[in-house]
């Protein structure tokens, strides 16, 4: 071997030779040389979700088009309120921080527009009209039918969702009516600013009360939509 090697540096380049007696004898000295590294550095990035408020199931699935139900009234000669239940077991108001409101959050509950109504092929009412302590039956010329909605969270059952991190500093609103220009959005659940910053919550059977005008027409297809919204504080 050593003869072999001896012939090959009388005929190349010293430096080449010298490399070339590396490779075959694995190195100098009993050191070995490695030409590159087998070391990569994998990097991620793992960024905020977004602050979001929606409508869930058992399993936390969407539901695609959610519904709540007042429960049937009777026609009446008088004013009367119907009563309801907002998010049950099986449609859930679901709230989600992933890192995205470190400050708090607010969950409100609004109609579509001030000027929706409780819509039916019959005699329409409002949902949002304070006067005649919010029962008007239109029964004068010029007068508007209107009731007016109450939602009252305090009652609602608050609970974690997926995350395990409780309910500290979470809070259910508190009763109050919508009134058109004055009341437009009702607050049910609050993140204070020392609840954490990576969380998710289920709010149950929020209190759903609505006056409804004396001689209000039977029907059975009354409706409005209402809406969820959050906003960071």
């Amino acid at each position: 071997m050593h003869k072999i090697i001896r012939k090959l540096l009388r005929k190349l380049n010293i430096t080449i030779a010298l490399t070339l007696v590396m490779v075959m004898t694995g190195g100098l000295g009993g050191a070995s040389y490695v030409l590159a590294s087998g070391t990569s550095n994998f990097t991620q990035t793992i960024n905020a979700g977004a602050l979001a408020v929606d409508i869930v199931d058992g399993s936390y699935v969407t539901v695609g088009s959610p519904t709540m139900a007042m429960t049937a009234a009777t026609f009446s000669f008088t004013c009367q309120t119907n009563t309801g239940s907002f998010g049950t077991a099986s449609q859930q108001i679901y709230v989600a921080n992933p890192d995205a409101a470190d400050n708090g959050w607010t969950v409100s509950l609004a109609a579509q527009a001030t000027t929706n109504i409780w819509d039916s092929a019959g005699t329409d009412f409002d949902f949002n009209d304070p006067t005649g302590s919010g029962c008007t039956d239109g029964a004068d010329a010029g007068d508007s039918v209107g009731g007016q909605m109450t939602v009252d969270p305090s009652g609602a059952t608050l609970a974690q969702g997926q995350s395990a991190h409780g309910v500290a500093n979470i809070s259910k609103g508190s009763s109050a009516a919508f009134s058109e220009g004055t009341t437009d959005t009702i607050t049910i659940l609050t993140g204070a600013a020392a609840s954490v910053d990576i969380g998710d919550w289920t709010l149950q059977g929020v209190s759903i009360s609505q006056k409804i005008p004396a001689e209000q027409p039977a029907a059975s297809d009354y409706d409005i939509n209402m809406v969820l919204s959050i906003v960071a504080s």
